[in-house]
């Protein structure tokens, strides 16, 4: 099967005020491996942009175990290919701690698009990444269901203007600092959250945003552990970005 493995020491920027690893760590190092993963077949972000095109993901999902780990500690990602459609492609990851046990796990999906004309490329036309698919790994996985983004009758709680540091070396803001952005945004709704920990997060990447764009961040929750953030983009109002955030009482 062709899975990626890699191991990763952890810093004290990986870790929460309760010395536990944060979520932001655990997709860093998801995406970090997917990058190793794929540049063995030469089909990373930075080999495929001098053929003028590049990855784009549109989807992140995730759990998060009881207790995640500490530092200083090891973390081990494994990441595969799960399925491959006409034009999306979906990797899963597992986080593992030094033990063995499995702390995080997951899916994402990606799109490889024209640079120029930003259309989607079909996965069928670069071989050196269908290569990488084993049908030992397929996953069929239900299409999760977003929220309707209903912001009618709602203002903005926040208002973020993009700087160069939010970006990434496709000029556009990274989907970990729209990550970042939202889970911010998050837990400032979250009633005690030093009593609670993230179980599970859903997020949706719909517009790229560049420096200067102002995002406006939207909330709202139907139930107390589960809360919904809207990012969107002032000029045109389009959902930048959109995440749910399941919460569990800390045990």
């Amino acid at each position: 099967m062709k899975r990626y493995y890699h191991i990763y020491s952890l810093t004290m920027a990986d870790i929460d005020p309760n010395n536990r690893m944060t979520p932001m760590a655990v997709l860093s190092y998801f995406q970090d491996a997917i990058g190793r993963f794929l540049s063995l077949a030469r089909v990373s972000a930075l080999d495929l942009v001098k053929e003028g095109a590049t990855w784009m993901i549109t989807e992140f999902h995730a759990t998060f175990s009881d207790e995640l780990p500490s530092w200083p500690g090891i973390v081990s990602v494994e990441v595969f290919l799960s399925e491959i459609s006409s034009v999306r492609s979906h990797v899963d990851f597992i986080v593992r701690d030094n033990k063995g046990s499995i702390v995080s796990r997951g899916t994402s999906i990606w799109v490889m698009i024209d640079l120029a004309s930003r259309r989607i490329i079909p996965c069928s036309q670069n071989q050196r990444f269908v290569d990488q698919y084993d049908e030992a790994n397929h996953t069929s996985y239900t299409r999760y269901i977003f929220p309707f983004p209903n912001m009618t009758h709602s203002s903005p709680t926040d208002m973020y203007t993009v700087t160069p540091l939010d970006t990434d070396f496709n000029d556009h803001v990274s989907n970990r600092d729209y990550f970042r952005m939202a889970m911010a945004m998050a837990m400032a709704d979250l009633q005690e959250p030093e009593k609670k920990m993230l179980s599970a997060v859903h997020v949706k990447f719909l517009q790229e945003t560049h420096v200067g764009e102002v995002l406006s961040c939207f909330r709202h929750s139907n139930q107390t552990d589960i809360l919904n953030v809207w990012l969107t983009k002032n000029g045109c109002g389009e959902v930048a970005c959109q995440m749910v955030a399941e919460w569990r009482p800390t045990s």
